[in-house]
């Protein structure tokens, strides 16, 4: 009988303690808009001595998922998160390009996409503003795998491709945000994803013609709904 109470007072702390753990942890799915902050581009194309334009990056959308845990009584927690950005380019460039495609009898063209996958991991800091609102705030590491999708056209003599590699960088990332009833949440969030160097290369026909590297600065600010479980 004794062993038993023993067992059950054992087996009641570590409930308990269990579910303390899980109460203070959260994972937060988000979706949001994603705003390019410094000038994402890759390929550029000059028309004239004034007239340039480039393939910029426009406002994209970010999907993410993180894990949050907060230590008792503190205030201060750890975050780890994983994100998906994509973005589209600047509709000037699809425009110009479109009208110079046009002039030269190509019909068949695809545009380049820009993807951002950051990883980041850092510290957290919850603080209570009432029964109902938390504000949370967050800093924290990032290593992002960015990648440039291929750009193609055809011409009469033969297929054109730019094609670039995945490229890597360290960042960081910092955060602001509203909790409600530990559920619903609004976050907005800085990206700052460092300098990736990206490898290029031109392959007329199946041969390649030319490579190179360009620098890509990747920063974003996303605005973003969550949801907690």
């Amino acid at each position: 009988m004794k062993s038993f109470s023993k067992f059950l007072v054992i087996f009641l702390l570590s409930s308990s303690a269990n579910i303390d753990i899980i109460s203070q942890s959260r994972f937060n799915i988000h979706v949001g808009p994603a705003f390019p902050v410094s000038k994402i581009d890759i390929y550029t194309v000059n028309f004239s001595d004034v007239y340039t334009v480039s393939s910029s990056a426009k406002t994209g959308i970010n999907i993410g998922l993180q894990y949050a845990y907060q230590f008792p009584d503190r205030g201060i927690g750890i975050f780890a998160g994983l994100d998906f950005v994509y973005n589209n380019i600047i509709n000037e460039f699809k425009v110009s390009m479109d009208t110079l495609f046009s002039d030269f009898g190509y019909e068949s063209y695809e545009f380049p996409k820009y993807y951002n996958i950051p990883i980041s991991a850092g510290l957290e800091y919850k603080y209570e503003i009432n029964e109902k609102y938390s504000l949370l705030c967050n800093l924290g590491m990032t290593y992002n795998f960015f990648r440039v999708t291929d750009y193609t056209y055809d011409t009469m003599f033969g297929d054109m491709l730019f094609e670039a590699d995945w490229a890597n960088s360290f960042g960081f990332r910092t955060a602001i945000g509203i909790l409600y009833k530990q559920k619903a949440s609004i976050s907005i969030d800085f990206l700052g994803l460092g300098k990736h160097e990206v490898d290029i290369k031109m392959i007329d026909t199946g041969t390649v013609e030319m490579e190179g590297t360009k620098e890509a600065k990747v920063n974003m600010l996303t605005l973003t709904l969550g949801w907690n479980f």
